[in-house]
């Protein structure tokens, strides 16, 4: 129980990912309270406790506003911790479930889609084990207590997400923090490979690899937005 890397995928129904992702109902339609860094923490350590309680570990991979609030502290609040791991079985998702459950209990705040693996839905299944092991060879920690890890998504993947929110190919429109978001992770992914900059051909490649949308006024924009928080472009528009 708790093993990250199950080569059984019989045990694992969609009815794990139903269970996690939010369901819309008449009362659900109320914007979502804001959590801020300490209170994520806060909720995460009561996951990891019940499921170390269990005497059981599980890694997933945190995308999106809870990796900037926890892991970049560049947003003070996000409305939820959003996560995938395509190796999890359903033991583990029933493990996650109860824990989840065990930290709402615990804080009155966390409503009941503070913690879902909603972005899942949105990964091609032909890219799914891929990008969770590519997250977990990345290693970058976001939270870490006995019974759970969360790492980071990739951070080209990320890159691409928010890129592709904001060519205005993804189901939801764009937001007003989605360039700094993408500038943020293409700053982390220059320093983890200490380099300077990366080619304009490289992130269409990702964004080919992810089946995402990029365009060239997109990456203008987001050269613009990263040179007036770091300094200088980091993407070579004629590479």
């Amino acid at each position: 129980m708790g093993c990250n890397f199950s080569t059984s995928r019989g045990d694992r129904g969609a009815n794990a990912l139903l269970e996690l992702a939010p369901v819309m109902t008449a009362g659900n339609g109320n914007p979502a309270p804001e959590l801020d860094r300490n209170t994520l923490l806060s909720a995460l350590s009561n996951v990891a406790s019940y499921i170390s309680s269990q005497r059981a570990n599980i890694t997933i991979v945190a995308v999106g506003g809870a990796v900037n609030t926890i892991f970049f502290q560049s947003r003070q609040s996000t409305h939820d911790v959003d996560f995938y791991n395509s190796h999890l079985r359903q033991a583990d998702y029933e493990l996650i479930l109860k824990g989840v459950e065990y930290a709402r209990k615990r804080d009155p705040i966390l409503q009941g889609e503070w913690f879902n693996n909603r972005t899942i839905l949105f990964i091609p299944k032909a890219q799914r084990g891929y990008l969770t092991d590519e997250a977990i060879s990345q290693n970058e920690v976001v939270f870490e207590r006995p019974g759970l890890k969360v790492v980071a998504a990739p951070w080209n993947y990320a890159i691409c997400a928010k890129l592709d929110r904001c060519a205005g190919a993804g189901i939801n429109g764009p937001r007003t923090y989605d360039y700094s978001d993408a500038a943020t992770y293409l700053h982390r992914y220059l320093e983890l490979y200490r380099i300077r900059s990366v080619p304009r051909s490289a992130i269409l490649a990702w964004a080919a690899s992810y089946t995402t949308t990029v365009t060239d006024a997109v990456l203008q924009e987001l050269n613009t937005v990263f040179h007036s928080k770091y300094g200088w472009s980091a993407i070579q528009m004629g590479a």
